[in-house]
């Protein structure tokens, strides 16, 4: 009885997640703001106290210290988990934009692909800690703008992976501190194949394909030691190598998720910069 792609149990959570949505949006969907606000808020701060609870479980407590590292900021999802109840409480338009972006694409992408869970009894504790985490890191964020508690605006999409190079930031320091703390091994470090968490080393070799995808919007220079004894070796410069494929897929990624809420507001703005082009060449002419 183990979480395999597309078995029983795989289907399970994945419905769990879309019966857990669907239950909480029309059960709040005609209770006031200050209801929606609150019960949204307390989803967010459970997964990030759901978070730390990890380290209570028997399979963390058998490698104590070490463990401590697991509840760090050591991926993006974990640093969505730490962040997304203060940026919730910031009531900051980008930051929760960020919040909807990032939360269903790493989230849900975490419950359709979910790694860590395969192999696995589906109802043991780190397996269902990893479920409901990631589950309601994509679920909140939707539920948000579904209570129209947050409205996007598409336009402010280009400032969003401004943020999710900051997260990137944060992982590459908080993985610096790990291996400086002896958590990590050093050869570990600016590996591409060991502790390579969200692809800031460079690409994972057995995803090819999306080494593919992100090395052909890089420029050579960030993807090789430029001078020296070891001039011209293959080396991924930490973050920097993402830079222009993150921001381009990203912000790809965010309009199709925003538009499903922005297609009005997309069609009104298309058609007035039709409408200005017609009285410009009308005027020309």
């Amino acid at each position: 009885m183990t979480v395999e792609y597309f078995n029983f149990f795989y289907f399970l959570y994945l419905a769990f997640s879309l019966g857990l949505l669907l239950g909480l949006y029309f059960l709040l969907r005609n209770r006031s703001e200050k209801t929606s606000n609150a019960v949204v808020f307390g989803i967010l701060f459970f997964n990030f106290l759901l978070h730390f609870l990890r380290l209570a479980s028997a399979c963390h407590q058998v490698w104590m210290p070490r463990a401590i590292m697991t509840v760090t900021p050591q991926n993006i999802c974990a640093v969505s988990v730490l962040l997304f109840p203060w940026f919730f409480l910031s009531k900051k338009n980008i930051l929760r934009d960020y919040m909807f972006y990032m939360g269903i694409m790493s989230g849900l992408g975490a419950v359709i692909i979910p790694i860590d869970a395969l192999g696995r009894n589906p109802f043991e504790f780190e397996v269902m800690r990893f479920y409901i985490s990631h589950i309601l890191l994509w679920v909140t964020p939707l539920l948000m703008v579904l209570l129209k508690v947050h409205t996007l605006d598409y336009r402010r999409i280009p400032k969003a992976p401004l943020l999710a190079y900051a997260v990137l930031c944060v992982i590459l320091v908080n993985e610096i501190i790990l291996t400086g703390a002896g958590f990590v091994h050093i050869g570990h470090l600016f590996s591409n194949e060991v502790r390579n968490s969200a692809l800031i080393f460079g690409p994972l070799p057995d995803v090819a394909f999306l080494g593919t995808l992100f090395t052909a919007l890089t420029p050579n220079f960030f993807l090789t030691v430029p001078i020296g004894p070891n001039a011209g070796a293959v080396f991924y410069w930490p973050v920097l190598w993402l830079v222009i494929p993150a921001y381009i897929y990203f912000s790809a990624a965010s309009a199709v998720l925003a538009l499903p809420f922005e297609y009005k507001r997309v069609k009104t703005d298309v058609a007035g910069v039709f409408q200005r082009l017609r009285t410009r060449i009308g005027a020309y002419y």
